[in-house]
């Protein structure tokens, strides 16, 4: 063991040495663009990129969907380059181009070889200053748009998941996080013109944007020629200032189903909201995926993969971004393995990590991880850019681009036991059961409820009575609870909240005891049919809300027997 942690803190110190200082020089223009200049002449590429300060976040409600969009729309030409030719002049010009979109921002980019900058450059200028927005661009976008949705989310396997739509919406119920980036294929379609070009006026400005030159450059030279082809554009508004919008907390456990009929093997899905990115603890919650789920090696894999073979596979990713983060963890399901043992074998992992300290070999394996990510990112003009780009407008720090492995360096592993504890409990996260086939039908729902009758929300069936001091489901109950379970095999989307009572023959802390421990003997009977656990709660009330007052009158035996009895709420349809 001695020799294997040396080997480790060899690797690690080699590594170190790779991560080298990135330099770059970063200044505004009149207009309030800002500039960041990065050269690096090792290698007779330059990558040019403009970052705008416009995602998902800054959507009005109705019309979700610009600023992804718009990542499409603004490829589309402009006064000087001709619709449709975008493409072929940067791969005329040995080049290379794309843009993304986040929640927070939109970014573009092009590589050339080095002695076609000016023509990256000029290219960026254009887009910002002489943009065409025309209806015949946005219909064809409009189809571009959709065809990518059902690509990548209706018809993908697990798309909800990769790309969040069937998470964020549980997670977040007042800030715009909670909608999805590529937005909503019908606010597209109702979208007239003036708004994608007010949209446009709105945001595309030099005051809203960070312009990113990368590579080999001569930093004076890049000066002039950024001065020639941005300085004279004019902004339209003024910088977008964001308004603070605060999610409240999750302080008890939500559950969601979601359906994709793409897939065969379900998954159990726990999220959780998570610190903004400029927290630090935002860089601890890596370190935990990483325990987690990173590599072959990790705990989640080796015990659930591997060891008890009860997942076919497992995911945890986090996601930071300028307002708050998420994290999330799952697997998929192997075999008939319930869904509700997946999520308590992962609690267990979760547990450990908050009351145990990871290794010290562990410790020493995330550390050269995250080494080697940094340099990957970083060998690339490319990357470089990026990462100038979001540390500048999303981070509000150039420098972090060397200052970040500094950061993880001096995570500890009490650090990481202490944040598992701060933001991974159960009631502070969704639990998601991600189901193969389709949500039901409304004709499916109302069959599933014929033989179970609900009125405002209540299960309408016989009550579920117990014997005098028992806690023992009877016969008699057992035939209206099997009622019951068939009614949520047939729709799973359906969960129940079941609240049983006792008479007033006992004293008030007996009653609660006997009324919870009959609570739970009614839920073990529905969870032993097949019902996973997170669709049943159950809750003794004591005497609470008797049928009949039998302290101040006389009670029959079968007046008592109404009062010992357990009823059952619709908690989710």
């Amino acid at each position: 063991m001695k020799k294997i942690v040396l080997s480790l803190a060899v690797v690690f110190a080699m590594a170190t040495g790779l991560a080298q200082e990135v330099k770059y020089t970063e200044y505004d223009l009149d207009n309030g663009l800002h500039v960041i200049l990065h050269q690096e002449n090792s290698a007779p590429v330059v990558t040019t990129g403009v970052m705008y300060q416009v995602g998902a976040k800054d959507e009005e409600p109705g019309r979700t969907g610009f600023a992804h969009f718009f990542e499409h729309l603004l490829f589309e030409g402009t006064e000087n380059i001709e619709r449709g030719k975008w493409f072929d002049i940067v791969s005329a010009n040995g080049g290379s181009n794309n843009a993304n979109t986040t929640q927070d921002r939109t970014y573009y980019y092009e590589t050339f070889p080095s002695n076609n900058l000016e023509m990256g450059l000029w290219m960026e200028s254009e887009r910002m200053l002489h943009p065409k927005i025309e209806q015949i661009g946005v219909d064809t976008q409009n189809e571009v748009v959709k065809e990518e949705k059902r690509q990548r989310i209706d018809n993908a396997p697990y798309g909800a998941i990769i790309y969040r739509t069937g998470i964020d919406k549980h997670l977040f119920k007042k800030h715009p996080y909670g909608q999805s980036v590529i937005g909503s294929m019908e606010d597209l379609n109702n979208a007239k013109l003036s708004e994608f070009i007010e949209f446009n006026d709105k945001y595309y400005n030099p005051n809203n944007a960070t312009l990113v030159v990368a590579g080999d450059i001569d930093i004076d030279e890049t000066k002039r020629m950024i001065e020639d082809y941005f300085g004279p554009i004019k902004n339209k508004a003024p910088r977008n200032e964001r308004k603070v919008i605060v999610e409240d907390p999750i302080t008890e456990t939500r559950f969601a189903t979601e359906y994709d009929a793409n897939i065969q093997i379900p998954v159990k899905i726990f999220s959780y909201i998570t610190p903004k990115s400029t927290d630090r603890d935002a860089y601890v919650i890596d370190y935990i995926s990483a325990v987690l789920t990173g590599g072959a090696s990790s705990r989640m894999q080796k015990r659930m993969v591997d060891e008890e073979q009860i997942a076919v596979q497992v995911l945890a990713f986090g996601q930071s971004n300028q307002d708050y983060g998420t994290y999330t963890m799952g697997a998929l399901s192997k075999g008939d393995v319930a869904l509700s043992k997946l999520a308590e074998v992962m609690d267990e992992e979760i547990v450990k990590l908050q009351t145990e300290l990871i290794s010290e070999r562990e410790y020493q394996k995330l550390q050269n991880n995250f080494e080697a990510q940094y340099v990957s990112s970083n060998s690339r003009v490319e990357g470089i850019a990026a990462s100038l780009a979001r540390y500048n407008m999303l981070l509000g720090d150039t420098s972090l681009i060397n200052k970040e492995l500094d950061i993880y360096r001096g995570i500890t592993r009490e650090d990481i036991r202490r944040v598992a504890n701060a933001y991974l409990k159960p009631n502070q996260r969704l639990e998601l059961d991600y189901l193969a086939g389709s949500a039901p039908t409304e004709e499916e729902m109302k069959e599933a409820m014929e033989e179970v009758k609900v009125v405002d929300n209540k299960l309408q069936i016989n009550k579920i009575y117990f014997d005098n001091d028992k806690a023992t489901i009877t016969d008699s109950a057992s035939k209206e609870l099997d009622r019951i379970v068939n009614m949520m095999m047939k729709n799973t989307s359906i969960e129940v909240l079941a609240e049983t009572y006792t008479d007033t023959k006992g004293s008030d802390s007996y009653n609660k005891t006997l009324s919870q421990k009959r609570a739970d003997a009614v839920r073990s009977y529905i969870l032993a049919k097949g019902i996973a656990a997170d669709r049943i709660k159950a809750v003794g009330r004591g005497e609470a809300n008797p049928i009949v007052d039998c302290e101040s009158k006389k009670c029959s035996e079968e007046e008592y027997e109404q009062s010992r009895r357990t009823e059952f709420t619709i908690t989710k349809k």
